[in-house]
């Protein structure tokens, strides 16, 4: 009998457990689907016996969808007795208040609130954040007030206040809030800058950009002894490439601080890697001038010549004066400096301006045999120089011992990355000279060469000459080609230009005429004509959309707009075409890497 009873006890309380949860998932159900009235009839049964959160705050909310103030107030009233110092009972009082149309008692309810706070970052947290989803923006910035006061500044809330500015739109506020936290520390300017970022630079208009940088202006003035919002206004000014008053920043702060010139060093690295030549050569003379004692002085004359090699020679249009006033700048350094294997660079530099562009071969080779022969450098370092001299004797028509240099290093370094390059060079001496033959035979073992980029290129010229060799009759018009690429190579722009419209003429396959478009695309590069190169890029994506040149265009195309015309968003657009389109292609690797760098500031979602 007991155990019939015991029985009958069990099955009534599992079955009241089972109703109880089931009613509880029905107005959660009815809820999530917003059918508020339906699920009002069981929250009316569930509330009373499970008061938690999800079940208080659900109950609510569908009173107050179906505007039910009485009861609503009735119930917000009845937690407020059993939880009498809880701040977000007053806000949802307010809320209720605020709805009805009493906003003088619904001021009173946020207001206390507010007053309930204690000492608790996260009750701070979720009040603030209650105000600012409910569009309370004052409320919410008065709870994190508050929030500072109660704690002291150990936490404080500059993110959640400056994400409330942002949301009334008030930049000025925002960006005052996120400075305001390097005068409590210096170590929050990671922090600084992450929270800017989206602020800033590329993504944010140019009267944003101007908000930061008045803002940041009165700080430094406000705090003359703090350097790191000189640091903070360098760091916005190289955001918005604005290099020149960058430069005047940072010499400022080298000079206050007498750091001997590395932070300069520093900035003109940057400036060089984002094209500012211009200002990386003034930087270096800031280091040039306080003498040649100075510990930068010999790096900062070394680099600033070779960011006026750059600068020229990339710039693509330069006149035989200009030449000859830069050949003459590395002469009077290297009397200056005097020829070591510290100062070998520069010997390269030099020989690479005399054999290339003044076509003086005969004192570019004994320069770089120089270098060559130069005591204290490493062997690859030698091994590289012994291509770089290989490389001036072929451009000067010494075909056959540039063949034996490329052999050494390739003898020397076999299966290494340079070896690879020595043989691969090795192999388009036969390619110029008509050899096709044995080039395709070196070009098909270096298929499978330990370094991606020679492999790649490998196979591209090996289905070149293969494409082009089958048939006797299409032989002419490669031969002409490897003619124009060897001038290509030795520098004589005009003449290729002039050929490449002849092998484009008397070709006789699509693989031909692809890369004839892409080398009249790289003239034009050189010229510094870049909108005829983007032309001819994408002439070959459109004209042989299967061929197998078109991702190679596109990767030229991004990377022309990205390095030399610096239009990121264009570039990053590019780049995310070529992910897509060509998920297949050599270029992906670095196209992604490259994608993500650029959109990281931008609200755009990467490609995996």
């Amino acid at each position: 009998m007991k155990r019939l009873v015991l029985f009958f006890f069990l099955a009534c309380f599992f079955q009241q457990i089972y109703a109880q949860s089931t009613d509880e998932q029905l107005a959660s159900q009815y809820y999530q689907n917003k059918q508020y009235d339906k699920a009002i009839v069981y929250y009316e049964k569930v509330f009373p016996k499970n008061p938690s959160a999800d079940n208080y705050h659900n109950y609510l909310d569908c009173l107050l969808q179906t505007k039910d103030y009485k009861t609503a107030e009735k119930v917000v009233k009845k937690e407020m007795k059993e939880k009498a110092d809880d701040a977000m009972l007053y806000a949802d009082m307010g809320m209720l208040y605020k709805q009805e149309g009493q906003d003088k008692q619904a001021k009173e309810a946020f207001n206390k609130a507010i007053h309930k706070l204690t000492p608790d970052v996260e009750k701070i947290l979720n009040l603030g954040k209650y105000f600012a989803d409910a569009k309370e923006y004052d409320y919410a910035l008065e709870t994190y007030k508050k929030g500072k006061e109660l704690l002291g500044n150990s936490y404080p809330f500059v993110s959640e206040i400056g994400a409330v500015y942002k949301a009334q739109g008030n930049t000025t506020a925002m960006i005052d809030s996120y400075l305001e936290m390097l005068a409590i520390s210096p170590t929050y300017i990671q922090y600084v800058q992450d929270a800017l970022q989206l602020s800033v630079g590329n993504y944010a208009d140019a009267e944003q950009n101007k908000i930061v940088k008045t803002e940041l202006l009165k700080y430094i003035q406000q705090y003359p002894d703090k350097d790191i919002y000189s640091e903070l206004l360098i760091w916005l000014l190289i955001q918005i490439k604005d290099y020149p008053d960058a430069l005047i920043q940072v010499k400022a702060i080298d000079r206050r601080k007498n750091e001997g010139g590395w932070r300069v060093v520093t900035f003109a690295t940057t400036c060089v890697n984002a094209g500012a030549y211009d200002v990386a050569i003034q930087a270096y003379q800031y280091i040039i001038d306080r003498g040649p004692k100075g510990e930068n002085y010999t790096h900062a004359k070394i680099e600033q010549l070779d960011v006026m090699y750059r600068k020229l020679i990339d710039g693509g249009v330069y006149t035989q004066d200009e030449l000859l006033n830069l050949e003459s700048k590395y002469k009077q350094t290297l009397n200056e400096l005097t020829k070591t294997a510290g100062s070998v660079s520069l010997i390269q530099q030099l020989a690479h301006l005399q054999g290339f562009y003044l076509h003086h071969d005969s004192d570019a080779i004994a320069l770089m045999q120089e270098a060559v022969a130069m005591p204290g450098i490493s062997p690859s370092i030698q091994a590289r120089y012994r291509i770089d001299l290989a490389d001036l004797m072929l451009a000067s028509g010494q075909t056959w011992d540039a063949s034996l240099l490329y052999s050494k290093v390739e003898q020397d370094f076999k299966e290494e990355p340079i070896g690879d390059e020595a043989k691969f060079k090795n192999a388009t001496i036969y390619y110029y000279t008509g050899n096709f033959k044995w080039a395709q035979a070196q070009l098909n073992i270096l298929k499978a060469a330990t370094t991606k980029l020679i492999a790649n290129d490998a196979m591209a010229l090996s289905l070149v000459v293969a494409d082009n060799t089958v048939d006797s009759a299409k032989q002419p018009a490669l031969l002409l080609f490897a003619h124009v690429q060897l001038l290509d190579f030795q520098n004589y722009e005009d003449s290729v230009s002039i050929l490449l419209d002849s092998v484009y003429n008397i070709s006789g396959t699509t693989t031909l005429k692809e890369d004839v478009l892409l080398m009249r695309a790289n003239v034009a590069e050189k010229k510094a004509d870049y909108n005829k190169a983007l032309e001819f890029y994408l002439e070959e994506e459109k004209t042989y959309p299967d061929g197998i040149l078109p991702d190679k265009a596109l990767y030229l195309s991004a990377k022309l707009e990205d390095t030399k015309l610096h239009d990121q968003k264009k570039a990053a657009e590019l780049y995310k075409e070529l992910i897509l389109k060509y998920p297949g292609s050599f270029y992906v690797e670095e196209t992604r890497d490259r994608y993500r760098q650029l959109i990281k500031d931008d609200t755009t979602a990467p490609v995996n």
